[in-house]
């Protein structure tokens, strides 16, 4: 006998769960009285029950919902399916409760499952650990956050010297507002006689240098200079792969000015005491 006719059929019931038990993310299957009749691998591993230990028992008991902030209990979405006869999507901060005593963010939909003549007979529930993402995204909006209330200028840029994000101190150090300097070249704010420095910095950026304390002069929108004091440090993607920098900006015009005075003041002094002769013995 061939491999080939051991192999299951696709209208066959064996084909299906090969088929849900192959997919990346968790499925349960229930009937028409809320109970379940198959958990692929997923399901087990985030819900804590295997196949054989669910099988019968109301979905309910193995998956349990929770909302994340108040604790109050969410509807159950199988339930929700079989009144309506419609697709349920998950609400928001929406935690199974696993088996061990787990606490996992998920997302789902629960789907009907109809026969040929569109009887409503069970309930297909897929859904997926979104525990990591939302980390992930929390930890990018307090980056975020961050970013927008800081005092100094913070920009990023690609190596093509494209501006990707600029701050609020931004807006105020150079003129120009985040909708007007986003998509638009760094040599919008670098003075024509300094255009040699971006391929410098770029050049140092793709060797993945880090640099600290570089002093030059930007141009504001109004086309006044300002001396900065740039940071600029590499951004790399998930690989490794260097793909833009980002540059901490700060006025550093009046520190320059009041040095500027006083190397003044000091030559002043100098001069006057060549010509008076004061304080030689």
């Amino acid at each position: 006998m061939s491999v080939q006719a051991n192999l299951p059929t696709p209208d066959s019931e064996a084909w299906w769960r090969v088929t849900l038990a192959s997919i990346g993310d968790a499925v349960i299957v229930t009937d028409q009285q809320q109970r379940i009749t198959f958990l692929n691998p997923v399901a087990e591993a985030l819900t804590g029950w295997k196949n054989d230990e669910a099988h019968r028992r109301l979905v309910d008991e193995v998956f349990p919902l929770i909302h994340e902030i108040s604790r109050a209990n969410l509807p159950n979405p199988v339930q929700q399916v079989l009144e309506t006869g419609q697709v349920i999507e998950l609400a928001n901060h929406a935690v199974l409760c696993g088996r061990q005593g787990a606490e996992i963010l998920v997302d789902d939909s629960a789907a009907p499952i109809r026969d040929e003549q569109g009887n409503l007979y069970g309930v297909v529930l897929v859904f997926r650990d979104i525990s990591e993402r939302k980390r992930a995204d929390a930890a990018q909006r307090q980056l975020a956050a961050i970013v927008e209330s800081s005092d100094d200028a913070i920009i990023g840029k690609t190596l093509g010297s494209i501006i990707t994000s600029w701050n609020r101190a931004a807006e105020r150090l150079l003129g120009y507002t985040a909708a007007e300097a986003i998509g638009q070249s760094i040599y919008l704010i670098i003075p024509p006689e300094r255009h040699a420095e971006e391929q410098q910095i770029l050049a140092r950026l793709k060797r993945g240098e880090r640099i600290d304390h570089y002093e030059t002069k930007r141009q504001r929108k109004d086309g006044t200079l300002i001396d900065l004091s740039l940071t600029i440090s590499p951004i790399k993607n998930e690989d490794g792969e260097i793909i833009g920098a980002s540059k901490i900006a700060r006025d550093i015009t009046e520190r320059r000015q009041l040095a500027e005075s006083l190397r003044k003041s000091e030559e002043r002094l100098r001069l006057s005491h060549e010509v008076t002769g004061v304080g030689e013995w």
